[in-house]
C-alpha cells in the first residue's frame, strides 16, 4: 500500500517539540537543520517511508545552500526504525 506524500505548503523553521505536535507519528523531511537537534524546517511528511522520500532529500542534499542539512525521521510512537520515539 503506497502512502501519500504531503509537501507543507508554508514550511517554515519548527522545534522539535513542534515537529511532534505537528507531525506525529509520521516520516518528515526536515532541511536546513541545526547540529544540536533535529529541528528544522519540515518540507514534506508521509505516514510511510515511501522510496520517493528518500528521492527528494536526494534532490535537496545537492543544494546545500538553500536546504542546509537535510535529514529524514520517524517522529512517533516507535513504528520506524529511525526516529524519536516518546
Amino acid at each position: 500500500m503506497r502512502h501519500e506524500i504531503h509537501r507543507v505548503a508554508d514550511p517554515e523553521s519548527l522545534s522539535l517539540d513542534e515537529i511532534k505536535n505537528r507531525y506525529w507519528d509520521n516520516y518528515v523531511l526536515v532541511t536546513n537543520t541545526r547540529e544540536d537537534s533535529l529541528a528544522g524546517v519540515v518540507r514534506y511528511y508521509c505516514y510511510a517511508n515511501e522510496p520517493e522520500l528518500t528521492e527528494i532529500i536526494m534532490e535537496m542534499d545537492r543544494d546545500e545552500a538553500e536546504y542546509g542539512d537535510c535529514m529524514l525521521f520517524y517522529v512517533g510512537p516507535g513504528r520506524g526504525f529511525v526516529g524519536v520515539y516518546l
